[in-house]
This record gives structure tokens, C-alpha cells and sequence, in this order.
């Protein structure tokens, strides 16, 4: 492995451990070292307009989650960067609230300052970062602005791609649906047992087995006795709930068995 090859490796696990924990210490090492942005890290040299951080949060949202780091520049002549830090922050729930003002609620993002005052680092020492984490979560993809401004609109779909966010094409938005559908899939076959049977006896219950003899009908009332008759719900179930647990339970035995066979076979 070339030592680029190990450099960008060694940083990619300082930006996971970061993403995972962010702390001072975890900043610290992820800023000694930057080998550049990704789909899932972007550096910014100052706080940007409100609308622009939502464009950026929205495209890491829809692509894999990652963080957004203020106070770190790129030189342009070397493509190196600089951990200069910020001149100044704003109060950091206000900052979330006007960014979240573009975001749909489903998105969830978190907003962290870091102040150096003391550094093993000297470069950083003395120096501000805001860092905005966003998080990942398939089910709710693609997200979409919640008002329009004049970067973003409501229709706009952003992905990150190359480390810019764009607005998604059609291999990017065929990509979202897919993810989106696996994870549907995924939550909903990791129901147990116990749950899918709760669902099963509550659809039961809301179907009626008999119903009242129709209004008129020689059979809708007994006036000898007094008492109605009722006649079979023809929509209801030709296997009750009770039976069709029985035959899942024989279902179930011939399974273990057959297990059991295959495993002295062997």
C-alpha cells in the first residue's frame, strides 16, 4: 500500500471516530491531516447563508449522512487546507433555527462548537469550529426543502456527488428509492413473531364472523322466543384466527424436525 494510500485510510478512521464520538480530541486528530472533502465531509472557511448549510445538509441527508466543518479553508493553488478557525459564532440554537426552517422534520442534524484554548496542536490553538453532523436515515429519503429560497426550492432533490451537492439526476434519485425500499423492507421483516400475530388477531377482530338477519327477513326475529338470528359474514375468513394458528404450529413442528433429521444425516 502506497504511503497516500495509508495517509488517506489513517484520516478516513480519524473522520469515522469523530463521526462517532465528536469531541476536542477526535477534531484535533481529524484537522492534523486533512486529505480533502468527501460525500460525506465538507469544509467551509466561514459560516454561509442559512439556506446554502440546508442545501448541503440536505444532499448529505439523501446520500449517506456525514458533517459539515466551519473554519477550515482550501487553498486553491495546492488544494491543501488550512484548520484557520472562525473570527466569530452565533449563538448556536438561533443558527439551528434558521436552518431548520428550510429542513423537513424527519431530518435530524446536530450543531457542536469547538473552542481551542489549550491545543497539543498549536495550530489550532486559540481557534473556533462549528460542526454540523448529519445523520442518515433511509427510511425517510429522498428529503426535500421545506421553503423555498433563492438557492433551493420545494421540488429540488440534492445528493452529494464528488463532493459537491447537486441537484439529483435519475441514476441518483433510482439509487434513493432503492435504499429506501430495502430499509422498508428490512424494518418490516425484522418484526417478531409476537408482532405479526398482534397484527393478525387485531385484523380479525375488526371483521364481524355473523352478522344480524336482513332488515324484513321471516329470520331476522323469533318472535316466539323473542331473540334475532344471524347469518354468516360471507367476508369473513373461511379460516378462523384459532385454526390458522393451530396449522402454524404444525407447520412450525415439521420445520424443527426436519432440522433435526438434516443434522443426524450429516
Amino acid at each position: 500500500m502506497s504511503s497516500s494510500n495509508k495517509q488517506n485510510k489513517s484520516w478516513k478512521e480519524d473522520f469515522a471516530q469523530f463521526f462517532e464520538s465528536p469531541s476536542r480530541e477526535t477534531l484535533r486528530e481529524l484537522l492534523r491531516n486533512p486529505t480533502g472533502e468527501y460525500d460525506d465531509l465538507d469544509f467551509k472557511s466561514e459560516l454561509v447563508p442559512d439556506d446554502e448549510i440546508a442545501k448541503n445538509i440536505l444532499g448529505m441527508a439523501n446520500k449517506s449522512g456525514g458533517a459539515i466543518i466551519f473554519g477550515v479553508e482550501e487553498k486553491k493553488e495546492d488544494n491543501s487546507f488550512n484548520s484557520k478557525g472562525l473570527s466569530d459564532l452565533n449563538d448556536k440554537t438561533e443558527f439551528k433555527n434558521k436552518v431548520e426552517k428550510y429542513l423537513p422534520s424527519q431530518l435530524n442534524f446536530d450543531v457542536i462548537d469547538f473552542l481551542y484554548e489549550e491545543s497539543e496542536y498549536p495550530k489550532l490553538k486559540g481557534k473556533l469550529f462549528r460542526v454540523v453532523i448529519i445523520e442518515y436515515n433511509p427510511r425517510y429519503i429522498p428529503f426535500l426543502p421545506k421553503k423555498d429560497s433563492d438557492k433551493i426550492k420545494r421540488y429540488h432533490i440534492f445528493i452529494r456527488h464528488n463532493t459537491s451537492t447537486i441537484a439529483a439526476e435519475y441514476e441518483h434519485l433510482q439509487d434513493i428509492l432503492n435504499r429506501r425500499v430495502e430499509t422498508t423492507y428490512s424494518s418490516t421483516t425484522e418484526m417478531s413473531l409476537a408482532e405479526h400475530l398482534a397484527q393478525l388477531k387485531e385484523l380479525y377482530s375488526m371483521i364481524q364472523k355473523n352478522k344480524p338477519g336482513s332488515p324484513g327477513s321471516v329470520l331476522a326475529l323469533n318472535f316466539w322466543e323473542n331473540t334475532y338470528f344471524t347469518q354468516k359474514n360471507p367476508y369473513y375468513p373461511e379460516e378462523e384466527y384459532d385454526a390458522f394458528i393451530s396449522r402454524m404450529i404444525f407447520v412450525k413442528k415439521q420445520v424443527i424436525e426436519a432440522i433435526i433429521q438434516r443434522k443426524e444425516s450429516l
